[in-house]
This record gives C-alpha cells, structure tokens and sequence, in this order.
C-alpha cells in the first residue's frame, strides 16, 4: 500500500485537516531533466490539522516517481561540505560494531568513514536505491527504501542507526521511527541530522516544504515524535540556522501524556507568512525584470520552480543558472 495515501496526522492521529493554500500544477520532481522528459504535475496543497496544528502537504507522491533518480541535493556548496564533516564529528564516538544509515545518498557518511583511517571496527550497512557499490568490506549497499521487513531482520541486532536531511522525506514519521527502535539493541543509539524548518519557513525558503519534504518538522515536533515512539534525548546541537543534529537512545515506551503539540494559530499564521513572502519576492523580481531582454534565473531546482509556479514572468529569461556542473548540458 502508498504510505503517503491517507492524511492523518502524525502528532494526534486526527484526520481533520484545513487547506492553508495551495499551488496548483506543481512539478513533482525538482532535478535536472532531459528536453524529451514528460513533466508530471500536481497540486501542491499545504494542510493543516485542526486538533495539533501540524502542517502538512497532501495529496503525496508515490517514492517511485518522486526519486526515480538523484538530483545532488546536499552536494554543493561549503556549507553543506562543513555540515558533513560536523554531523560526521557529532556521531563519530557511536561508531561501533553495526552500523546502519538510513538513507544516505548524496549525504552519505559511509564516504567520510571511507576517506579515513578508524582504529574502530564497525560493519556498516547503507539503505540507498540509487547507491554504488563500496570497495570497503565492511560497507555493504543495499539499494531499497528501509522498511519493516529490515527492521524485522535487523531485529535488535543494530548498535547504532544514522540519517542525515532524511527524516524531513518520510511520509509516515510514526512508522520510520517504530522501525528505527525495533532494529535497535537496548540502549542503541539513533543519531540524525534535520533541517531547521522553522527557521526557514519564517525566513521565506523556497526549499524549506515540498512533495519531498512534506511535514512542518519543527524542533518541537521533532522532540514529540521521538518521545512518543521511545527514544530519549541525550544531546542536540545547532550547524548555525541550516540544521539541528540529534544523538537519541532507545529506552522504551514511554508515556506522552504530558508532551503538547497545540500550535494550530501559531502554524497556521506561519504559513500564511510564508506564502506572502513568496508572492511578494515575485513581485518584486518580476517589477526588477520588466523591460529586461536577457536575464538568468539562479537554481536548477525547487527554488526557480516555486518563483516560476507562483506567476514569475519568464518572457526575459533566457536560462537557469546553477553552481552543480552535473546539472550542465
């Protein structure tokens, strides 16, 4: 069954929802695409709950068309360089017997643990669908999404589990983390790395929610969710506005009853902002452009599209710019 099939909330289990806003005819995928590629299109549509106030985007995407190939997210730039070495040096003390990460892809800290010489021995497993074959013998690929049947095979076998800008994808974050905590040993640690949402969302980031990050995982969400699903928190750390690194232990269940997630005016107004600056950028942009002839739009990705499918006038642009020479035909 589609996981992203049925809107519910994550938080409350509620499945009242109200519509924020919408975009209508978004592009499901946000790569780099040959001139012969058949464009799929769908409502971006931003719901939220009206018992816990948690924002989502609904209807989803099946996985399967929504990642049938990688576009480099995470690659470029010094920022995300730096923040891989730092999430590297943050979990680097867990490493230890098995490891598994979830997700890796671009992201991957099994390049790291390869570039380098550790005196610890670890065998590490990566769940990556576009992943490459590692010259390591003690990193193996597997190239599926991570699931159930993994985590009833890993079965309280795993020592330590890690994904970095992943947790923000999942569309059944319950589920994921349900998964994560049956793979585990007794007190194994789970360490991840999420984008600062919040932030982004109140700062107008064009890639902050889309069909591949459709929850409002906030700090505060985040938090609720481990909790509810028996992981402790042991220690967090900020990379400057861009991400929030989490060391988490498995401890066991744990009654939620006095964790709050109610944020529905707070949220609700939050994404109302956000639309309005968006919209606001555009009429900005296009007043700048007007009796322009030749102008180029900066990101072959999810920023050029929420520009272009919020009404940027494209008549003057005569190309995308972008800094990823892979993108470059």
């Amino acid at each position: 069954m589609f996981e992203g099939k049925k809107l519910i909330c994550p938080v409350s289990n509620s499945k009242s929802f109200s519509k924020i806003f919408s975009i209508k005819n978004f592009p499901i995928y946000m790569g780099v695409v040959n001139k012969n590629f058949k464009s799929e299109f769908k409502e971006l549509c931003f719901k939220i709950n009206q018992v816990s106030g948690s924002v989502q985007i609904h209807p989803k995407i099946p996985l399967k068309k929504l990642y049938f190939k990688p576009h480099g997210s995470g690659t470029i730039g010094k920022m995300w360089k730096n923040h891989h070495s730092s999430f590297f040096k943050f979990l680097s003390k867990d490493l230890k017997d098995q490891v598994v990460e979830i997700g890796g892809g671009h992201n991957s800290i099994s390049e790291t643990v390869n570039s380098i010489k550790s005196k610890k021995k670890f065998n590490l497993t990566s769940f990556d669908p576009n992943g490459k074959k590692s010259k390591k013998r003690n990193h193996k690929i597997i190239k599926q999404f991570f699931s159930k049947k993994h985590a009833n095979k890993f079965k309280q076998k795993i020592d330590l589990i890690i994904h970095s800008h992943l947790f923000e994808h999942i569309y059944d974050p319950n589920k994921f983390l349900k998964n994560i905590f049956h793979s585990l040993k007794k007190n194994g640690v789970h360490t991840f790395s999420v984008p600062n949402l919040k932030f982004m969302i109140k700062n107008g980031y064009a890639n902050a929610m889309n069909f591949e990050h459709p929850y409002f995982l906030e700090e505060e969400m985040v938090d609720y969710l481990l909790i509810k699903n028996g992981f402790k928190i042991i220690k967090k750390k900020k990379y400057y506005n861009h991400s929030i690194f989490y060391k988490t232990i498995k401890l066991g269940k744990f009654k939620s009853k006095n964790i709050k997630y109610k944020k529905f005016k707070t949220n609700k107004k939050l994404f109302q902002n956000l639309i309005r600056k968006i919209k606001l950028d555009v009429k900005k942009t296009n007043k700048l452009i007007k009796g322009l002839d030749e102008v180029y739009l900066f990101g072959a990705h999810i920023f050029s599209q929420m520009l272009i499918f919020n009404n940027l006038n494209l008549s003057p642009i005569k190309g995308i710019l972008d800094n990823d020479k892979k993108k470059n035909k």
